[in-house]
């Protein structure tokens, strides 16, 4: 009888410890950065080259599984860190992500790369 006894309390606390932590990991925050490093930028850009940049391929890849999500291309000041994110906002838009999904935002820390920071268009843009 004891060990019935224990064996249900163990199962019900199991129980609640699993929805407690079922609930917090659906609020976590669900954005993820993706770097695009001017190195890789420098080659000579196609579609074909485009679509092997790991940054992009998975930022693209995860937009399209996340509802509601919005792609932030964070990207350095000056005046060609404005041409280059302009450059890639049309690339992605030939990639099937359309642009009132995009967002660029100037001012990033390293000069010498793009932050893609993909999530949910209401966490992202608070």
């Amino acid at each position: 009888m004891k060990s019935s006894e224990h064996y249900r309390r163990l199962t019900n606390s199991l129980c609640a410890f699993c929805l407690v932590f079922f609930t917090l990991a659906a609020q976590a925050n669900t954005s993820r950065i993706f770097v695009l490093s001017a190195d890789e930028w420098a080659r000579p850009r196609s579609g074909a080259v485009i679509a092997e940049f790991q940054a992009v391929r998975a930022a693209v890849r995860y937009w399209d599984k996340v509802d509601n999500a919005v792609i932030i291309v964070h990207y350095p000041g000056e005046d060609s860190g404005e041409l280059w994110a302009a450059e890639l906002r049309d690339w992605l838009i030939s990639l099937g992500v359309p642009s009132d999904y995009i967002r660029l935002v100037a001012g990033t820390q390293a000069a010498d790369e793009i932050r893609l920071l993909v999530g949910d268009r209401n966490e992202l843009e608070q």
